[in-house]
């Protein structure tokens, strides 16, 4: 609450003391309600009091009166308060009215960005005069003065009643002259800029102007024989440019599908990102790849021609087996058949091959032996030379008679068998009519030796 209070009364204590001034300024401002205002010019004959002050256009004083001042002219000017603020880099440049000699001044504010001018007096670095007629007329020579005036005369002459017209002219060309001081105001900007200029046309200008005129004589007429050159092919380059609107639309459609193909490949070019950044690495282990690879790729020649010799041998096998390659579509056919109708019982195969080899192969005290099984008839039997079956046993009834039968022709011997010894005595007492020795033998046969 306190720091508000005292907040009011500094605001209060300042509304009043800028009261007191603007009150003290009523006061000492003189009845004619003006301000004076002193500027300092190195030459200032041209005005004498009297003469109008302007700016911007409008009158808004004039000179009371014109002294000496340690070697200055002093100016002192009556304004109109209309004219503040005035800054410190104000100007005041002295300007003719009409050609007859009659001055003014024109009086420039300043930039808002300066200070305020606080002392009344513009210094003379801030002050200028434009050049007079006559003092241009006096820089002239004789000759170039006579035909200034020839000049001049004919110009008075043919303006003569003419005032309406060229008043007209001036403002027509009003706009046209605003935008020929913003041209001279970056012009002016530019100085250095066009300084550059100036001397980098200068070795052009010179070389043009070179051999009395002949350079620019050639230049010319080279130009001239362009311009005969595009004006013969003026057929073409209007057909050109009759081609030239399609070639913009295809090239807009070119630019469009180049901006879609753009726009597909940002997320690309964003999935290409991490890798971007850890080129380094990949370029180190790249490095190590290479410097391992070294000796694997300076063993190669020896790999590659020891793979030639192979080839160069491998050469005539592959000439020989290429006449059987027009039978191997059949073998390749015939061998997919068996694999198809062999594939479904193969665990059925596999499994004969097995128990096949475990049942008929064996090893015994003498070394390995292979077992095979003969399944045979007593009347099978009787077929083998020296083998006979011996008469019924006699418990058993007597069966009546048998009709005769044919009896079956005995086969002819084995080749390189002994005959046998004598007729074969069998066993009365046996079931398969072969005596005990011969059904022991036989037995072994079947059996493998057990």
């Amino acid at each position: 609450m306190k720091t508000v209070v005292k907040r009011g009364l500094r605001i209060g204590a300042v509304v009043l003391v800028v009261a007191g001034a603007a009150a003290g300024y009523l006061v000492s401002r003189p009845a004619s309600d003006k301000i004076e205002l002193t500027a300092m010019f190195a030459d200032a004959s041209p005005l004498i009091p009297g003469n109008l002050i302007r700016m911007g256009g409008i009158q808004v004083g004039e000179i009371d009166s014109v002294a000496l001042r340690n070697g200055q002219a002093a100016v002192r000017m009556e304004l109109d308060p209309a004219v503040l603020p005035l800054h410190q880099d104000a100007t005041a440049k002295i300007r003719p009215v009409t050609l007859l000699g009659e001055r003014y001044i024109d009086l420039d504010r300043g930039s808002p960005q300066a200070p305020v001018l606080t002392q009344g007096v513009i210094a003379a670095n801030h002050t200028s005069r434009a050049v007079d007629l006559d003092e241009v007329l006096n820089s002239v020579d004789d000759p170039t003065g006579t035909a200034l005036a020839a000049l001049v005369t004919t110009l008075g002459e043919g303006t003569a009643g003419q005032g309406q017209d060229i008043d007209a002219a001036l403002k027509a060309l009003a706009p046209a002259m605003q935008n020929t001081n913003q041209l001279a105001d970056v012009l002016n900007r530019q100085n250095a800029v066009l300084g550059q200029l100036v001397d980098r046309a200068t070795p052009v200008a010179q070389a043009l102007a070179g051999g009395n005129g002949r350079n620019l004589d050639q230049a010319v007429d080279a130009g001239n024989r362009m311009l005969t050159a595009v004006a013969a092919q003026r057929q073409a380059m209007q057909d050109a440019l009759g081609q030239l609107p399609g070639t913009l639309r295809t090239a807009r459609q070119v630019l469009s599908e180049t901006a879609g193909v753009a726009e597909q490949g940002i997320p690309a070019l964003d999935s290409v990102r991490p890798v971007t950044d850890n080129l380094s690495a990949i370029t180190t282990e790249l490095n190590t790849f290479a410097d391992s690879a070294d000796p694997a790729l300076s063993s190669l020649p020896a790999v590659l021609d020891r793979a030639k010799a192979l080839l160069d041998q491998a050469a005539p096998v592959v000439r020989d087996l290429g006449p059987g390659g027009a039978v191997l579509p059949g073998v390749s056919a015939s061998a997919h058949r068996l694999v198809g109708d062999l594939t479904p019982a193969l665990g059925t195969a596999l499994d004969f091959v097995k128990y096949w080899a475990m049942s008929t192969n064996g090893r015994d005290a003498l070394g390995n032996y292979f077992r095979a099984f003969v399944v045979t008839t007593p009347k099978s039997l009787l077929q083998i030379p020296g083998v006979g079956l011996g008469p019924a046993p006699s418990a058993a009834p007597a069966a009546p008679p048998a009709q005769p039968r044919p009896q079956p022709q005995q086969p002819p011997p084995l080749l390189n068998l002994p005959a046998p010894a004598g007729p074969p005595a069998g066993d009365p007492g046996s079931a398969t009519g072969l005596t005990g020795n011969q059904e022991s033998s036989l037995l072994d046969q079947l059996l493998g030796g057990l």
